[in-house]
């Protein structure tokens, strides 16, 4: 069993007549990065205040490393590096500066301090920079920088609301590297963003939420299957495409079907089962120049949970 980081129980926050969290029941597992996904108004930053122990829940509870955001908010706040969607920057302030500021407030030892600094501007992509003005970094060094301060107190968790909103192509690119990084070692990351073609290249899990109801929780594979989403896979073999086809009839996909000089067929089973298919074909003599899922990601897994009632 996985053992998670996050599990809120019956969670639930009401603003007057709105009910921003309907009783959620999440689960996050160590070490995951997790999408957090849904159309605005669905409760995504609610949420995420609430884990992050600054917003107080209506009713119900959440752990957050082993410590009740009702109980212990302080200890949450320990354990949690949060980025807001609105988040401040001192102008005025340098880099070294401004995460000088935070390392205080985080209670960062005095002695430690400027190594941290030093660590954490490093860590993202920012060494150099620490005598720079926040007002002369580029839009992608600033959410950069922000994340940094999330970094400081070396939280095993990392809150981050829509991290990349407002950000060209490039600073994109780099805020996905970091993410990699940072999973790579050790944090487990939970981002909302609507960029969901973006967030395939280094989510391992996926919530998604509609009028603040959690509809779909869990791995990509976990959720596409519990939102009824069959894989699409594509294979093109080399030498035509009649041999091959017969092949994939013959190991069941009598669905099979030619597109545009490409098979393709669906598929419900896991990746190991995927692969075993590949082997059959590939033992059968089928030259296979391509095959692999089309669609069936988060974006699409999220497009079918709209159809999905809660």
């Amino acid at each position: 069993m996985e053992e998670k980081i996050v599990g809120t129980s019956a969670l639930r926050r009401e603003y007057g007549e709105v009910t921003a969290v309907k009783d959620m029941d999440l689960s996050v597992p160590r070490g995951a990065v997790m999408a957090l996904v849904g159309p605005n108004g669905a409760g995504k930053s609610t949420l995420l205040k609430l884990l992050s122990a600054v917003l107080e829940p209506t009713r119900g509870t959440a752990l957050v490393n082993g410590v009740d955001i009702n109980e212990d908010p302080r200890g949450v706040h320990a354990a949690v590096g949060f980025l807001p969607d609105f988040f401040g920057l001192y102008e005025e302030l340098t880099a070294g500066e401004y995460l000088e500021y935070f390392a205080r407030a985080y209670g960062v030892p005095a002695g430690g301090r400027a190594a941290v600094i030093s660590r954490t501007l490093a860590d993202v992509d920012l060494a150099g920079k620490a005598g720079a003005r926040v007002r002369a970094l580029s839009r992608g060094m600033r959410q950069r920088l922000a994340i940094g301060r999330t970094l400081l107190h070396e939280p095993p968790l990392l809150l981050l609301d829509e991290p990349a909103s407002g950000l060209d192509p490039e600073s994109r690119h780099d805020l996905q590297k970091l993410f990699i990084r940072l999973a790579k070692a050790g944090k487990t990351l939970v981002v909302s963003s609507h960029i969901l073609t973006e967030l395939e290249d280094y989510c391992t899990h996926v919530a998604i939420l509609r009028e603040g109801a959690l509809v779909a929780c869990g791995s990509l594979a976990e959720v596409r299957a519990s939102v009824g989403r069959k894989r699409r896979v594509r294979l093109r073999a080399a030498g035509g495409q009649e041999g091959a086809l017969e092949a994939l009839r013959a190991a069941g996909f009598g669905s099979a079907a030619a597109e545009g000089g490409s098979l393709f067929f669906e598929f419900s089973g896991g990746e190991d089962d995927l692969a075993a298919v590949l082997k059959r074909l590939l033992d059968g003599g089928v030259k296979v120049l391509h095959f692999g899922e089309e669609g069936g990601g988060i974006q699409d897994t999220y497009l079918a949970s709209l159809e999905k009632k809660i």
